[in-house]
């Protein structure tokens, strides 16, 4: 039987096992598997997935997380690619013939994505992924279907023994979230890619008010756990095999796993931008964690004040900088709107990275 790509809005239950057999990054470098994949996907509003068999057995699949933003002032159709995974063969004498197999298991994928049906508006729409620069066969991959570099991405990792618990740090109440969903456009409004209509069910959004309990700075939070499956290097070797073993450390290097406050939605009022230390440290303390990871357009103005204001820790320090591109993918753009695209920080989601 030939190899068939079908499409659909239904998480078939073998669709977890891959996830959870994924492992991510490149040999020689950070790889680990994604603990939590498998449940976030389940909930996942809106996802097509691209499902590739063979005799009924699935062999690989990917995700299609669609929303509609805004991009120069017009309302678009996007659409995220995700977990594009086809797991490798098993490593024997004839790996070269399992690598060819699997090469081209993505390839059929690749032009699944490639020709992948617009949505039934009419809207101008923009397909996207998040890949590293050095990662080549991804990259190659996502140039197959006509994915180009727009943008970079930046990240902000921080780390704390103790984290605290600021005296005025909570929960938004329901009855605040419409308000602050009108600051946060106007924060957000020079940015594409923002979106406000399904923030607060991606986790709990924590907000630290002034003295009369009014919120000055906030952030959506939520905890991903993964396997390190391989960190190169003597760094490496230390955090695998003697950090995990040391008092205190080993609250932040529990051997082969991390677990992190992953944020999004950051928002501040201007004179308050003191308190993203707090607020990022309370976060974690919330959530019994000690790693904390931000993701933005590596040009924003949030990221720099993040990055100015929020102390990145042993963890933030020892971690190298690894260059992302934003890369995507337009169909009826006007060329204001390919220019905004290239020109104006996109909006990131941890949702979508994690």
């Amino acid at each position: 039987m030939s190899l068939r790509v079908y499409s659909t809005q239904i998480m078939r239950p073998d669709v977890a096992d891959v996830l959870r057999k994924t492992i991510y990054g490149l040999p020689g470098k950070l790889r680990y598997r994604q603990l939590d994949a498998a449940d976030k996907c389940a909930k996942l509003p809106h996802t097509r997935w691209l499902l590739l068999e063979k005799n009924g057995k699935l062999l690989g699949n990917a995700a299609m997380l669609e929303r509609t933003c805004g991009v120069a002032g017009q309302r678009v159709s996007t659409a995220y690619v995700r977990y594009l995974s086809v797991p490798a063969g098993p490593q024997n004498s004839k790996t070269r013939s399992h690598e060819h197999k699997h090469n081209h298991l993505r390839q059929l994928l690749a032009a699944e994505l490639a020709t992948a049906p617009k949505p039934h508006h009419t809207l101008p729409r923009v397909l996207f992924a998040y890949v590293e620069a050095d990662n080549t066969p991804s990259q190659q991959l996502c140039a197959s279907f006509g994915l180009r570099s727009y943008r970079q991405l930046g990240t902000h990792i921080s780390s704390r023994l103790s984290p605290k618990v600021h005296p005025r740090f909570r929960a938004l109440q329901l009855g605040e979230r419409r308000d602050l969903q009108v600051k946060l456009e106007v924060f957000y409004a020079g940015y594409h890619f923002f979106f406000s209509d399904e923030l607060f069910g991606h986790g709990t959004y924590y907000v630290i008010t002034d003295e009369h309990d009014e919120p000055v700075v906030g952030g959506l939070v939520f905890q991903s756990d993964w396997e390190i499956v391989e960190i190169p290097g003597m760094e490496g070797w230390l955090v695998k095999n003697l950090f995990p073993h040391l008092p205190y450390l080993k609250k932040l290097f529990p051997k082969n796993k991390l677990s992190y406050a992953a944020m999004e939605g950051v928002w501040f009022k201007p004179g308050y931008e003191y308190l993203l230390e707090e607020l990022f440290a309370s976060c974690a303390a919330r959530l019994g964690l000690h790693v904390s990871i931000f993701w933005d357009d590596a040009d924003s103005r949030v990221l720099a004040t993040v990055q100015k204001h929020v102390k990145p820790g042993i963890i933030g320090r020892l971690n190298k900088v690894v260059k992302a591109d934003i890369l995507m993918r337009t169909w009826q753009f006007s060329p204001a709107m390919e220019a905004a695209l290239r020109s104006k920080p996109a909006y990131v989601s941890a949702h979508d990275l994690t």
